[in-house]
């Protein structure tokens, strides 16, 4: 039997949840002239006009012969209604069918953690709703979520062929030592050369970074005039010794912020042995100059391609 079809013949209310009595989603999903039942009983009003529009499964389903709409047994009809039942749970459901409305684009549905963001992107898939599942794709750079699982994120947008979400956070993951993310189940729907795609070109980034050695005359070492050691603070660190530094660390973690860690800054203000009143300010200064990097560093990543085939 067509899957549109199987899907539509609803026999039995306890073929969903014996243990618990439809409800009704209430507002805004209470007007419709369509009832979706989710898994965990709840029922969404909806109208057939927008699920059509939104997804072609539900367009096709919607093509086919109607049942009888004298037939008002329970478990098929509710209020003069066909019920359409489905497998996710309210909470999915919910979201995924206020992305079919035509205001989400104003009123964005709250997506708190990447696993709905996957079971919504899962529905979205499964009902080939495409269009729903590129805006939610688009949203997944968020710093909330690229801040906390940048693998996830960039596994998800590669899987979705989205080019954009996954070079943010391609970028993102130089952050970290091409060793150091951990594996995420995502991984496993993308291919194994999407995947290296990724390790070449963090390490592409890497061998990159001695390009600076080009501009060391334009970003010197910052002065620190130290009425205590009457001496220059930063500057009696050796030059050669900082600017190896510097490329090495951006060798493991080319990104800016690995000049910013506070730990590596100390132990540079640590090697140029400044006295206290040197080391009260030489963070701030040795900041304040890799922010300075910050222009150069970024121009030369973004030279740098992804080179994965996005088609």
């Amino acid at each position: 039997m067509d899957t549109c079809t199987t899907l539509y013949k609803y026999t039995s209310i306890e073929d969903v949840d014996s243990r618990r009595i439809p409800v009704d989603a209430g507002a805004p999903f209470d007007r419709g002239d369509i009832i979706l039942r989710s898994a965990d009983n709840v029922d969404f009003h909806f109208h057939k006009l927008l699920l059509s529009l939104a997804s072609s499964f539900f367009s096709n389903m919607f093509s086919l012969p109607q049942p009888d709409s004298l037939d008002d047994a329970a478990d098929r009809t509710k209020d003069g209604l066909p019920i359409i039942p489905v497998t996710e749970n309210s909470v999915i459901l919910q979201k995924l069918l206020s992305f079919c409305s035509p205001v989400y684009d104003t009123d964005v549905p709250a997506l708190e953690n990447l696993d709905i963001v996957m079971s919504v992107l899962d529905a979205a898939d499964k009902y080939d709703m495409k269009r729903v599942g590129i805006f939610i794709v688009r949203m997944i750079t968020a710093p909330r979520f690229l801040e906390k699982e940048p693998m996830r994120v960039f596994a998800i947008a590669c899987r979705y062929r989205s080019e954009a979400e996954t070079l943010v956070a391609a970028r993102y993951m130089l952050r970290f030592a091409v060793w150091e993310p951990a594996y995420v189940s995502e991984l496993d729907f993308i291919s194994g050369s999407d995947f290296q795609r990724l390790v070449k070109y963090h390490t592409n980034c890497g061998q990159a970074m001695t390009q600076l050695t080009r501009l060391w005359s334009t970003y010197p070492l910052p002065l620190l005039d130290c009425k205590f050691c009457r001496k220059k603070g930063v500057s009696r660190l050796s030059l050669k010794e900082y600017q190896d530094s510097v490329i090495e660390t951006l060798r493991i973690r080319p990104s800016v912020e690995s000049l910013l860690n506070p730990e590596w800054i100390d132990s540079m203000v640590r090697r140029a042995g400044s006295c206290i009143g040197c080391k009260e300010r030489a963070p701030r200064a040795l900041a304040e100059y890799a922010k300075e990097l910050a222009f150069p560093v970024m121009a030369i990543i973004l030279e740098i391609p992804l080179d994965i085939d996005f088609r």
